[in-house]
């Protein structure tokens, strides 16, 4: 059995975010040229990867050709206007208009830049619907957590179930979203789970179902009724208390079983989409922003 859980590796990120973030606070405000004033051992150590990066780009040989581009992304006058497009980007973030941009400001920048090249896509069906006979049923759709926010929301699963092997064979694929803290601004496709349950029930028009392997920290059941076309699967404690995984990472105990059902995705899928959309143009100069508001307001 195989199970990608994103909330694990939320844990193993939030064990060293603290440490992370009074590293970015830090070196906020440093210029480029600060950033490599530094020994080669305070930067390998102390330095955000990101502020590094920032710091080489500004200072390569084609870096200014680099963050004009990125500046005519969010339609600044990076081109045509080098420093006051540089200047005007700084007021925009709420920072002094010196024309010197600090390595946050890079960052922030190529960020922004890269979230306005995002757009609507679709790497996979996003298929709805169950079907049954005597001997076999079918179920496909996105999984949608109730009354909570799922890591990776825009998601297909698809169940088969075999009455004569008394098995379901379950498979879930993800569409990743990046965000500020992605190694790139770009969307990628992961295989979230490939699993095997034994059914435990098969009456009627209603199948359950609990997985082989039972060893993880929750242990899932798949309760799917073709008649009403509510399909669910439960998520409970397999331990009594917080459960510590192999990485020494500790799941804490769910107070209540955590319920997610197979829904219609598609406007899930575009609700996602459109919150992208929102901050991407949210990420354009603020001047162009007030121009378009004004032909919307005619």
């Amino acid at each position: 059995m195989f199970r990608f859980t994103a909330f694990f590796f939320v844990l193993v990120w939030c064990g060293s975010a603290q440490a992370a973030d009074d590293a970015v606070a830090q070196f906020k405000n440093y210029l480029p040229s600060d950033i490599l004033k530094l020994s080669k051992e305070e930067i390998s150590k102390s330095v955000p990867m990101m502020y590094t990066g920032a710091a080489n780009l500004a200072t390569s040989k084609g870096g200014d050709l680099v963050i004009q581009a990125q500046l005519n992304t969010l339609m600044y006058d990076g081109l045509a206007n080098y420093e006051n497009a540089k200047k005007a980007f700084q007021a925009d973030l709420g920072e002094k208009s010196t024309g010197e941009l600090t390595v946050w400001q890079i960052h922030t920048l190529g960020y922004r830049s890269a979230r306005a090249n995002m757009t609507y896509v679709s790497f996979f069906s996003l298929d709805y619907g169950g079907v049954m006979n005597e001997d076999w049923a079918s179920v496909k759709g996105t999984l949608q957590i109730l009354d909570e926010r799922i890591a990776y929301p825009i998601n297909n699963v698809a169940i088969t179930c075999d009455r004569v092997r008394a098995t379901c064979d379950y498979r879930q694929v993800a569409l990743m979203l990046p965000d500020e803290n992605s190694w790139t601004q770009s969307y990628s496709v992961g295989q979230v789970a490939n699993e095997t349950y034994r059914i435990t029930r098969w009456d009627g028009n209603q199948i359950d179902a609990v997985p082989y392997e039972n060893t993880a920290c929750r242990t899932n059941q798949l309760s799917l009724n073709f008649t009403t076309k509510e399909f669910f699967e439960i998520a409970r404690n397999n331990t009594a208390g917080d459960c510590e995984t192999g990485l020494g990472v500790t799941l804490p105990k769910l107070e209540k079983p955590r319920v997610s059902q197979i829904v219609d995705g598609g406007k899930i899928a575009d609700a996602e989409f459109k919150r992208i959309n929102d901050e991407a143009y949210g990420f354009m100069s603020n001047a162009f922003r007030k121009k378009i508001d004004a032909l919307n307001s005619k």
